[in-house]
């Protein structure tokens, strides 16, 4: 058995209205449209920090608990986009954040679901390992250029989240499963070779795919997935207390529940608002919110559904057994 036994989370000072963002500018009146129905107030701005110098900030914040300190293994999931090419930002962030007695690898290439492939990776290592003290998985979110706005999906904010995997803790990892469609591998994507860093605008190639394809797959796919994952637990949707997904926008909120009957978290809509899109570590934040906020409660379930455009697609059941550390000063 696996479980998160601590989450950390790391949101720069420095707050955006959505008002202020500078490509507001210059995007059209559509688009300005979009935006203003995301359900953002505002998102954080790193201020020029790397999405691996938060990764590591999140990370030294997290070994303040003593038992994440003893972890045996790193994970990395990466960032929008490496600092360099043909280095290792795992291997930086692990002897940045003082990990020296743990081994270190990155998980990349599934977008927002790259942190669940990282959880279930941690997962197989705790189980391969009894011994294993524990496995940290962090990472660290700043938009893949200059600009904030992913047309036609939702608004980029900066933070971070580390988080502990052990044999037991608060929030007990049930079950798992993640699956994969590699036809929409290319759908998103940043031309950026001989471009310089102010020039990098993430496009999608077809919206019309994204937003009617995708959407019916991804009802689809969760749709059995969530069904064959609670099957296997002795449980139906209806069981289950809570349901967290990533933050893109209120509109994505209205699908999954009316595709499921299902209620989102107030702790996902919460965040939203208040940090917008935060990449992989949005689940981080929306486990941690809604523990601190009292909504999860001890003998409470919670799915976690996450996916992402490459396509990507996981579901995850947690059972909560107690509440979270507190969260360590900055």
């Amino acid at each position: 058995m696996a479980a998160i036994s601590n989450i950390v989370t790391v949101l720069p000072e420095k707050r955006l209205e959505v008002a202020a963002v500078a490509e507001r500018e210059r995007l059209s009146g559509p688009d300005l449209a979009v935006v203003e129905q995301l359900g953002v107030a505002a998102v954080r701005d790193a201020d020029g920090r790397s999405a691996t110098d938060l990764a590591v900030e999140a990370t030294r914040l997290l070994l303040a608990d003593g038992d994440a300190a003893r972890a045996g293994a790193f994970l990395l999931v990466g960032g929008r986009y490496p600092q360099a090419l043909m280095a290792s930002e795992a291997t930086r962030a692990q002897r940045d954040s003082g990990l020296t007695s743990a081994f270190s690898l990155g998980v990349s290439e599934l977008g927002c679901v790259s942190v669940s492939a990282a959880l279930l990776t941690g997962r197989g290592l705790l189980a391969a390992d009894a011994a294993l003290p524990g496995v940290v998985v962090a990472h660290g979110c700043t938009p893949p250029g200059p600009r904030r706005y992913r047309r036609p999906v939702t608004l980029n904010g900066d933070g971070a989240m580390a988080l502990h995997l052990s044999q037991d803790g608060p929030l007990r990892i049930l079950d798992m499963t993640l699956e994969t469609n590699g036809e929409y591998w290319d759908l998103f994507q940043v031309d950026y070779l001989g471009q310089s860093f102010d020039a990098w605008t993430e496009v999608c190639r077809d919206t019309r795919r994204y937003s009617f394809s995708l959407a019916v797959e991804t009802r689809k796919r969760f749709g059995r997935m969530n069904d064959d994952m609670l099957a296997r637990q002795g449980l139906a949707i209806e069981d289950v207390d809570h349901f967290v997904t990533q933050n893109l926008s209120s509109g994505s909120f209205d699908f999954y529940e009316q595709n499921f009957d299902i209620s989102i978290a107030r702790a996902c809509r919460r965040n939203l608002r208040e940090y917008g899109h935060v990449g992989s570590s949005d689940i981080g934040l929306n486990l941690r919110a809604g523990m601190d906020d009292g909504e999860f409660q001890p003998g409470d379930l919670v799915l976690v559904m996450n996916s992402a455009p490459v396509a990507a697609w996981s579901s995850m059941l947690i059972e909560v057994t107690g509440p979270l550390p507190e969260m360590p000063a900055a």
